[in-house]
């Protein structure tokens, strides 16, 4: 039996009867030590190519500044949140805006009562990085890159944030011949080879969050799990320790056409820490759709918490959903709601191991369906 969940935590879940509401869910995260999340865009307003002015930019009361997008986080009931290190630029890649720094700590953070819990990377919005941040075929854009993404790790190391995560963006081909696939992911694990010498330094865990596509059309550098654990390891063995991990993401995992569970499992096969999940959903093979979590497959949402759990992961799990034509409080704490009533379904099934365990020793469908298929739908 896995050690996440003491006995007493599992004796709780176990005398829950029910649907679990706003403030059940956000009782049984607490009691059961489930940390939730948000990426401070999911709180924010959204645009895309339909909509370039944003879907709420017509309400003049809608403050999409960070501090407006950390008191819709607070509204729905979350009390921590991620940063891109462009929220605590002067400019966009421009210099550390100190200032803000420092009233972001004892003003509107303080007084929410709101933890900072990861810093993202940004060096794709800013056109000068539309050929590449780390893997841009200019090595004075890729200095840039590097550049900005050793501000991510001195953002940390001032707010105490312990998690430094690396998407790729702009970093990738949309076209076949375009880059040379080996060079760039070369430049790529340097770059973070350097990242991981100074997040060591300061005791900041580093991730990279994996995604096949989008921006990039063709792939984009990181494209699966399996990459990234491959690029984690190298920057492990050239820095030492396991300090670099991933960030999983359920929809990119969804697009890559396998599920998140196998990448979790991946991971800990190699040897990789999971340094943070990102959490929504999406339809399979399809773009990203970042929907509200539990929305699309419940057996899969189910399996994914469950084997997060049994991997005795203890980190955040993070919204990172576009909900674009809703109300983003609203939207945050439906994923909310929706996480919890479907992790409670998976301490169920953890609940059940033994059985669980011998109808996998069978092998068939209908044996493992004898055991889970009374907590899925019942």
């Amino acid at each position: 039996m896995t050690t996440r969940f003491s006995p007493d935590q599992m004796a709780y879940a176990a005398g829950l009867e029910g649907y679990l509401d706003r403030q059940a869910s956000l009782d049984f995260l607490r009691t059961m030590g489930i940390r939730m999340s948000v990426g401070h865009w999911s709180a924010g307003d959204f645009c895309d190519r339909f909509a370039p002015p944003g879907y709420h930019s017509d309400d003049p009361a809608f403050q999409n500044d960070f501090e407006g997008q950390c008191r819709r986080t607070k509204a729905a009931g979350i009390d921590a949140i991620e940063i891109h290190q462009s929220v605590f630029e002067t400019t966009l890649n421009g210099d550390i805006d100190h200032a803000h720094i420092e009233r972001a700590r004892t003003g509107y953070l303080a007084e929410l009562d709101l933890t900072v819990t990861a810093c993202n990377i940004n060096t794709w919005t800013n056109p000068k990085f539309r050929l590449g941040g780390p893997c841009n075929p200019n090595p004075a854009l890729r200095k840039a890159a590097l550049d900005e993404v050793l501000k991510g790790v001195e953002i940390c190391r001032l707010m105490q944030i312990p998690v430094l995560s690396v998407w790729p963006g702009s970093d990738g081909a949309d076209y076949h011949f375009q880059i040379d696939y080996k060079q760039s992911i070369e430049w790529f694990t340097e770059a973070l080879v350097i990242v991981n010498m100074a997040c060591l330094e300061h005791g900041i865990r580093l991730a990279i969050e994996p995604k096949p596509y989008e921006p990039r059309e063709l792939y984009m550098i990181i494209p699966t799990a399996a990459s990234a654990i491959l690029v984690a390891q190298r920057v492990n063995q050239a820095c030492g320790g396991t300090n670099c991990g991933l960030t999983i993401d359920y929809g990119h995992q969804k697009m890559e056409a396998t599920t998140a569970s196998t990448s979790c499992d991946l991971a800990a096969y190699a040897g990789v820490p999971v340094h943070k999940f990102d959490i929504n959903d999406a339809r399979q093979g399809r773009n990203d759709q970042d929907l509200m979590f539990g929305t699309l497959s419940i057996p899969e949402s189910v399996e994914y918490l469950y084997t997060t759990f049994v991997r005795n992961y203890r980190g955040y799990y993070s919204q990172d959903q576009f909900t674009y034509r809703e109300d983003p409080t609203r939207a945050i704490e439906r994923s909310l709601i929706n996480f919890a009533n479907l992790a409670r379904k998976a301490v169920r099934v953890l609940a059940d191991q033994a059985r669980l365990d011998q109808a996998r020793a069978a092998g068939t469908g209908p044996d493992i369906l004898d055991v889970v298929s009374p907590v899925l739908i019942g």
